[in-house]
């Protein structure tokens, strides 16, 4: 036999859930079953006066309005102009559509980077962002029209490197750029062990050939007598080397006998250190991620690289540095491609490079003293191309595939305000120091919108800890601390929430008025689930059981005639924690419940 439990607080509440309309019951959030969300797409007049681009931005209206709510902003003569309205909308995303060069530019990257920091008392991000841009408007259209699950990653210059049990992609060829022959390969079901050769795929010491090569295909086939085979086609390629605004230098510090890949009028290209130019016109969409490369996210040119990834390259995101990187630029580079791969598949990259933003600007308040060089200027000199709420994913391994897993639980106190638990728990030993500060600091998007002039630490085995409206940065470690892997630490608050994102649509759903919720009590045996709703209206009714991914396990349709009601439904869930909706006349009453041996 099992049973439905829900959690309250940590223990185990056996054979009862309560579903409360727009409220909360106890419950763990930290992957949510289904989370509706707010976002915002701003585009200037003159471009929404274009039929090109209006499309891009109505699509994107309608693409996130079947989501949650979706509104279009429109500025005339800066995108600041639009700030009150923004602010009092309060996105989770904004999409900020920009034709190329005259509008995408670099003083367009600080103004909406700093804008998103803006639209509320506090110095934090406000919302996760992105440039939506091409060298014409159907790269756009296309770019944000496609989804994306990264399972094979090309690391053209650098190394991949691991730390078991951390599989950081599913599949991967990585070739170091200070080598002309040294390859780094991981093949699928490895654990994330590395096998490494002293030769280059097809013998080649010219990597440009092999990369435009792979681009190219629509799959690669890779096969390494007896350790593995690569299939697939490219789904994210990770710069490194040296980088200029229309050229990636394959070799370091020099070029070598190595090529480049360059751009041009929106059409990449290798071009090898012997033998033709290669035009690369990429038929899958793919990411192109300049990790710490100068330059090559800027789009001051139609030239540039930015607008030729997006055109022939078949980008669906992008994210590079608009001026030169250089030390000190740990947060934006490193900290990104760290708060990605080290929790695998818990982040997008639009994630990646909000969170690593708003930790830079933690440590700006909160200084470690364990990074040098600047901090600021690389927050608005770094930028994410591409919609920030898009279909594109990392290849998900589940929590043990990362540094550390947590788990934040909102338990409603009955008088308005809301009891939080965020716990961290390590799989892995980790110190304090510089890595720990740029890619291990906790830090969390809350599924939820507080007061936070009601928020109350209540608990804190950690330190300082900041907690927005909508954000949690948490310096759970200090100089000379350390906590072993398996060990947990705690961070505990009380607030008002103000918008309840974990299952209800904003402005579609409301709370009940009058009466009493809907109450459902659940037993699950051999035959399958029995529960007992009361507290029912008269009229048509659904009844919805969905898993963490929002994958619909069951649905069941009723009339509701009278108060209370009886149903048998023969499902078969495995062990996990599930979302349960009761929905009745607009209105959706939601809770979360566990099924355990």
């Amino acid at each position: 036999m099992r049973k439905i439990s829900v959690g309250l607080r940590g223990k185990i509440q056996t054979l009862s859930i309560v579903a409360i309309g727009l409220g909360l019951t106890a419950s763990t959030v930290a992957q949510t079953a289904q989370r509706y969300y707010s976002y915002a797409a701003v585009i200037s007049k003159t471009a929404y006066a274009d039929a090109g681009w209006k499309a891009v931005a109505d699509s994107l209206v309608a693409r996130h309005g079947r989501k949650g709510s979706a509104k279009l902003f429109i500025w005339a003569s800066s995108v600041n102009d639009v700030k009150s309205d923004l602010s009092a909308f309060q996105p989770d995303y904004i999409g900020y559509i920009a034709r190329p060069v005259n509008e995408c530019n670099a003083g367009f990257i600080v103004a909406v980077s700093r804008l998103s920091r803006s639209l509320d008392a506090d110095s934090y991000g406000d919302a996760v962002w992105g440039i939506i841009t091409g060298y014409e408007a159907a790269d756009a259209l296309r770019a944000i029209s496609e989804s994306l699950t990264v399972k094979t990653m090309l690391a053209a210059s650098g190394n991949l490197s691991y730390e078991p049990p951390i599989q950081r992609f599913y599949q991967g060829i990585g070739m170091t750029c200070d080598s002309y022959t040294k390859t780094d390969y991981l093949f699928p079901g490895k654990s994330g062990k590395i096998y490494t050769e002293d030769k280059r795929p097809e013998g080649e010491r010219d990597r440009i050939k092999l990369v435009a090569k792979w681009l190219n295909a629509s799959s690669v086939n890779i096969e390494v007598a007896g350790q593995g085979t690569i299939t697939g086609p490219i789904d994210c390629i990770m710069t490194g080397g040296h980088g200029n605004v229309n050229l990636w230098q394959c070799h370091y510090p020099d070029a070598g006998s190595e090529g480049y890949l360059q751009s041009s009028g929106g059409k990449l290209s290798g071009a090898p250190a012997s033998g033709g130019s290669i035009a690369i016109n990429a038929s899958t969409p793919k990411i192109l991620w300049c990790a710490s490369n100068c330059l090559m996210g800027n789009p001051n040119s139609s030239n540039n690289i930015v607008y030729a990834a997006f055109h022939t390259g078949h980008a669906v995101q992008m994210f590079g540095f608009v001026n030169s990187a250089s030390s000190g630029d740990e947060f934006m580079a490193w900290g990104v491609y760290d708060r990605v791969t080290k929790f695998a598949g818990k982040y997008t990259l639009a994630e990646g490079f909000f969170l690593s933003n708003n930790n830079a600007q933690f440590e700006l308040k909160n200084p470690s003293n364990q990074i040098s060089g600047p901090i600021r200027s690389y927050m608005d000199s770094t930028v994410f191309y591409g919609d920030p709420a898009g279909e594109v994913v990392f290849y998900d391994f589940g929590d043990s595939a990362r540094s550390y897993t947590t788990d934040l639980s909102l338990t409603p106190d009955g008088s308005g305000n809301t009891g939080f638990t965020f716990t961290v728990t390590l799989n892995h030993d980790l110190e304090f120091g510089a890595g720990y500060c740029y890619q291990f600091r906790p830090i969390s998007l809350l599924p939820v919108r507080i007061d936070p002039g009601s928020v109350i630490i209540t608990k804190n085995e950690g330190h300082t800890a900041e907690v927005t409206d909508n954000l949690l940065i948490w310096e759970m470690l200090s100089r000379g601390e350390n906590l072993q892997k398996g060990k947990s630490k705690t961070l505990q608050w009380t607030a008002k929430v103000t918008d309840d994102k974990t299952g209800t649509r904003r402005g579609v759903a409301g709370r009940r008025t009058g009466g009493t919720a809907p109450r459902l009590t659940m037993a699950y045996g051999v035959q399958g689930l029995d529960a007992r709703l009361i507290n029912l209206s008269s009229g048509a009714a659904t009844f919805r059981i969905v898993d963490q991914a929002g994958r619909e396990c069951l649905t069941q349709r009723f009339d509701a005639g009278s108060h209370e009601r009886n149903i048998r439904l023969p499902v078969r869930l495995a062990p996990g924690v599930y979302g349960v909706m009761l929905e009745q006349g607009g209105v959706a009453s939601h809770g979360r419940f566990a099924v355990v041996r």
